[in-house]
């Protein structure tokens, strides 16, 4: 059997990948029911919520990457060409960050904190779609609001996997700070116990009392946070 040359089977594969991509495109515009739509998503992400929530407009685009993902699979085509394939459908790239969009749910410059505790950088994470609201410092504890959850992450209800992180503004003016702790959804209090035993390097010199304090939440690899939520901390 005469073997197949570089330039024939790279067209072949390009075909099938554009085939496939034509497939996909089909899957998603077609006339099937919202119900069958979101019983596919509620089978990926395995929470009978996101099936309830698929109605309303604001989850729409979140579920929209987890059914691709599902039809992608079922097409056999990787989950990063589906994920670029939607990117170009929609007409933005992925990296390309909307940075009104991050002055609007920031509550000060993402790139003015400095990662110098926790042993963790974040300064490179992309705001993604968990959302904080209401933060409340009190002299041993933080609580706070989730607008949104973890599950865009792949993190169930209970699932401890993101990075929860504290900044705090110094005399200086300086805003320093950076992992104390994991957390999942479930959990909408945290205490600080890490950050006053020294944790990874913590520590509160020249942070005056009270101070402006911070938190966000970032993903396990570093690459995509939450909005930053701030209020006043008197310890």
């Amino acid at each position: 059997m005469k073997k197949l040359q570089l330039p024939t089977m790279f067209l072949l594969a390009l075909l099938l990948f554009s085939s496939g991509c034509s497939t996909l495109r089909k899957v998603w515009t077609s006339e099937e029911t919202q119900a069958a739509i979101a019983a596919d998503v509620q089978k990926l992400a395995g929470t009978d919520k996101l099936a309830e929530r698929f109605d309303a407009a604001e989850e729409r685009a979140e579920l929209m990457y987890a059914f691709t993902w599902l039809a992608a699979q079922k097409q056999g085509i990787t989950e990063t060409d589906a994920r670029d394939w939607l990117a170009g459908r929609s007409g933005q790239a992925e990296d390309v960050q909307d940075e009104e969009a991050e002055q609007d749910v920031d509550a000060l410059d993402f790139a003015a904190l400095q990662w110098e505790f926790g042993g963790v950088d974040g300064s490179k994470a992309k705001l993604d779609s968990p959302r904080l609201s209401g933060l409340k410092a009190g002299s041993k504890t933080i609580s706070y609001k989730w607008e949104k959850g973890l599950s865009g992450w792949g993190l169930a209800d209970g699932d401890a996997g993101a990075l929860a992180c504290f900044f705090v503004e110094r005399e200086d003016g300086s805003v320093v700070g950076g992992k104390f702790d994991w957390v999942s959804t479930s959990r909408n209090t945290r205490g600080l116990e890490n950050v006053f035993e020294g944790y990874s390097g913590w520590t509160l010199e020249g942070v005056p009392n009270p101070c402006k304090c911070y938190f966000t939440v970032v993903s396990k690899d570093g690459r995509k946070r939450s909005n930053v939520i701030g209020a006043e901390w008197k310890r």
